[in-house]
């Protein structure tokens, strides 16, 4: 079968199995890995949606110093 042959959406379907497949290979082998950067990414995220924030009664925000 070619490309010639084959329907765009026939494509598409064999696009998407190999990339479904290739996800599955990439998670095997960096699992841990792209869980680190997922943890990574939604600290960070969590940290710039506090620091966007306004406490409800308008003061600014206390700044906290963190102890050893």
């Amino acid at each position: 079968m070619t490309p010639r042959n084959v329907s765009e959406a026939k494509l598409a379907w064999m696009i998407w199995q190999a990339l479904e497949k290739l996800n599955s290979l990439l998670w095997d082998h960096y699992e841990k890995d792209f869980l680190s950067f997922a943890l990574q990414e939604g600290e960070q995220e969590y940290k710039t949606t506090l620091s966007d924030m306004e406490p409800i009664d308008g003061s600014a925000p206390e700044k906290t110093q963190r102890h050893p």
